[in-house]
């Protein structure tokens, strides 16, 4: 009964996004650098309630009220810094709260140093040193709730070649987006990836080509120490002005003492501008064992990576997902839909979810987002069914 009620849910839901549709792009470049003639301070001031119920009873709430305060230096000699301050409170709590993941922050996420290679001779190219935000293949921002997921790195990044952009680099820690436990603060990525002992980080690479008419072709490596190599390729073909395609593959393997690991992920999309906004459906599909670089680590480039509660585990070994996104702008009001059914081979379930976003400007600085989704997992070989459910109210000013 569940899976009849979500998938009801789901056309209803898709039938009036896709009526006229708003689109949400990643222009976002790993390379592209922002430099000023003068100091700037940024920031933001943010409530987030969220509440959750798994399987009729298994509950919590919890509300934070955070701040994000950014300071930029002017550039002297080609070398300019900047700085990135994290803090919220928790209130109003109550239930089972490790089940939302919201909770205290107190951390410098950024204190970087960059370097423009211009000066001698390398032009567009730069050299970072320290805590960073990256935005990448590898490494995602995704600055779901009070904070950006940041690396502790050197890189060096360029877009030097024709039609390429280039990032090379070394991070030794991470800060998760995620607010439970220390996952906020920088951690060695042994306890990223939930390994038993320490390792020597993240050595990377991420290119991105676009010099051939209509396509796009990003190819990227991670080596991390003592866990797992990831090499990977997203292959985007323009079809015409409104409507793509794109190819995902990447492939982890374990490395030096730990867990046996070897997994393929597979990926097709459609993507389709129309009336003013997009559609995008497409297969994701796992074999061999579950992802060790997804949502919850390092970030992942694609529309699954931005499930709310992940209910139907679509990065899991031997699993297939298909799924279908869609926004749309409603006069003020931008609104965005991520629907997912998984098929497992390994558990015991099969699982959806559906996930709405709703998010209304107030003036100039000041905006209200709500964030809903409604999972369920459909047990097989006795296993019950089982239902969650999570809502979320933003109240964000931004300076």
């Amino acid at each position: 009964m569940n899976k009849v009620i979500l998938l009801l849910s789901a056309v209803l839901s898709i039938s009036w996004v896709s009526a006229d549709v708003g689109s949400v792009s990643n222009t976002d470049s790993p390379v592209a650098q922002t430099q000023h003639d003068k100091a700037t301070v940024s920031g933001r001031i943010m409530y987030l309630g969220m509440h959750r119920d798994y399987d009729h009873g298994n509950h919590g709430r919890a509300s934070t009220l955070g701040i994000t305060l950014n300071v930029q230096s002017p550039v002297w000699s080609g070398i300019d810094m900047g700085l990135g301050y994290n803090y919220a409170e928790s209130f109003l709590c109550g239930g089972n709260t490790d089940l939302l993941c919201n909770d205290e922050i107190n951390v410098l996420n950024e204190a970087w140093l960059r370097y423009d290679l211009a000066n001698i001779g390398m032009k567009k190219t730069h050299f970072i040193a320290g805590r960073k935000i990256s935005h990448g293949e590898v490494f995602r921002r995704d600055d779901y709730r009070q904070k950006a997921r940041a690396i502790e790195a050197l890189q060096l990044t360029s877009q030097g070649l024709p039609d390429t952009e280039l990032t090379v680099g070394h991070a030794s820690k991470m800060s998760n987006w995620i607010d439970a436990g220390d996952c906020w603060d920088f951690n060695n990525f042994g306890d990223v990836f939930g390994m038993a002992d320490d390792t020597r980080g993240v050595t990377w690479v991420d290119m991105l080509y676009t010099g051939i008419k209509r396509w796009e072709v990003a190819v990227y490596d991670a080596y991390a120490w003592d866990v797992s190599n990831l090499i990977g390729t997203r292959i985007r073909y323009q079809l015409c002005k409104e409507a793509s395609l794109t190819a995902y593959y990447r492939h982890e393997g374990n490395l030096g003492d730990a867990p046996r690991q070897s997994s393929n992920a597979y990926g097709i999309s459609y993507h389709q501008d129309i009336g003013g906004g997009t559609i995008e459906t497409g297969y994701w599909g796992v074999s061999g064992d579950a992802l060790r670089f997804q949502e919850t680590t390092t970030g992942i480039n694609h529309a699954l990576g931005c499930s709310m509660m992940l209910y139907s585990d679509q990065f899991s070994g031997d699993s297939n997902t298909l799924y279908i996104k869609a926004t749309k702008k409603i006069g003020k009001t931008s609104a965005y839909l991520l629907y997912h059914y998984t098929w497992q081979d390994q558990k015991s379930y099969d699982g959806q979810e559906i996930d709405l976003v709703l998010k209304y400007p107030i003036g100039e600085n000041f905006s209200a987002t709500f964030k809903g989704g409604v999972g369920c997992r459909d047990g097989r070989d006795g296993v019950e069914d089982t239902l969650a459910t999570d809502a979320r109210l933003f109240l964000t000013y931004t300076f």
